[in-house]
């Protein structure tokens, strides 16, 4: 979770609160394709952290830790919150 510095200046969207997720989520806003779109249910937070599905199956196999590979290639990136709203939307349809 993003808390040291809950806000980042985006480029689109100007200052907003920032999030954190994986590089392929922060990818598929250029792409417009749906990667996948995972969180924890533990984290009850507005923007719980992400990542897309390819992250996911390394996630798992990594025993719900983020280690080895998973961590290797999570590639880890923030978005403002509008940003991470319309990738989320990409795939959940909101």
């Amino acid at each position: 979770m993003v808390e040291e510095n809950p806000f980042i200046d985006c480029p689109t969207h100007g200052r907003e609160r920032a999030t954190l997720v994986c590089q392929h989520i922060a990818e598929s806003l250029t792409s417009r394709e749906c990667v996948g779109f995972w969180w924890s249910r533990d984290d009850d937070s507005e923007f719980p952290d992400a990542w897309c599905a390819i992250c996911h199956e390394r996630h798992e196999a990594a025993g719900l830790e983020w280690e080895g590979e998973a961590l290797g290639q999570l590639g880890a990136k923030l978005l403002c919150a509008t940003c991470y709203v319309e990738a989320r939307a990409l795939c959940l349809g909101e």
